[in-house]
């Protein structure tokens, strides 16, 4: 496969651009392809069986295009098929996951709130995560979060009311992180930001830009071309989709 082969990106839908973007900086010489299965978006309320089909059939669009490598760009989504699509390709398969064990470095005294869908909490993986890395860390579902950003809804006053539902049980508790276990939940951060003052808020896409370089370069598949790379938009909603993610980036 030659280096210049691109790496395929997916996710339920726009969230995954926030990973998209942490990739191309780390990587800017890297043409890389991005699906977005808008269409039957959110994954997160979803069962785990139809997560499983939609996201193969999402990342078969990817494959056709010849990609040297696959990053989940959607907790859900990799909770629910990492390990299947690791057995089935023949390439690089690397998944984002809530950011537990960053989280811990950062927690002094206070707790660690973890943000995701209902989904993504009740897979066998975030349940590893948590046994190992779960210390001082309080769950929280948000179904109906990720909606927001999918409308470009990234302030106003129906978030701030949602936020404001949704965060109340702990509006006297002290949490020194949030973990954005969500990829479209980066797009609020600054929505989510004022009801954690002096929180860090974090998300798994640094260390996934990282675990790619590593293994792209352990494998000389690096593009070592020393040109900009190419980005490509896909979406199962169509050409007014795509031209929404672009709005993001």
């Amino acid at each position: 496969m030659p280096s210049t082969a691109p790496i395929g990106l997916f996710d339920s839908g726009i969230g995954g651009l926030s990973v998209l973007k942490t990739v191309r900086e780390a990587l800017p010489h890297e043409n890389l392809v991005y699906y977005g299965d808008s269409a039957n978006a959110p994954y997160g309320v979803r069962a785990p069986e139809e997560i499983l089909s939609l996201t193969r059939a999402a990342v078969a669009h990817l494959v056709e295009r010849g990609i040297k490598a696959l990053v989940i760009a959607c907790n859900t989504a990799t909770g629910v098929a990492h390990e299947a699509l690791s057995r089935e390709l023949r390439l690089q398969v690397l998944g984002i996951q809530p950011a537990l064990e960053a989280a811990q470095k950062l927690r002094r005294s206070g707790d660690i709130l973890a943000l995701a869908t209902p989904a993504t909490f009740k897979t066998e993986r975030y349940a590893a995560l948590y046994r190992q890395h779960g210390d001082h860390v309080v769950s929280l579902p948000a179904p109906g979060l990720m909606e927001f950003v999918e409308r470009r809804e990234l302030s106003g006053d129906r978030l701030n009311t949602f936020l404001t539902d949704l965060f109340a049980p702990y509006q006297d508790h002290r949490f020194d992180v949030v973990v954005l276990g969500c990829t479209h939940y980066p797009f609020l951060k600054e929505a989510i930001a004022p009801f954690f003052r002096g929180a860090a808020l974090i998300d798994d896409s640094p260390r996934v830009a990282r675990e790619l370089a590593e293994r792209l370069g352990e494998l000389q598949l690096l593009n070592d071309s020393g040109q900009p790379g190419s980005l490509t938009l896909l979406s199962s909603g169509g050409d007014e989709a795509v031209d929404l993610m672009r709005t993001f980036l």
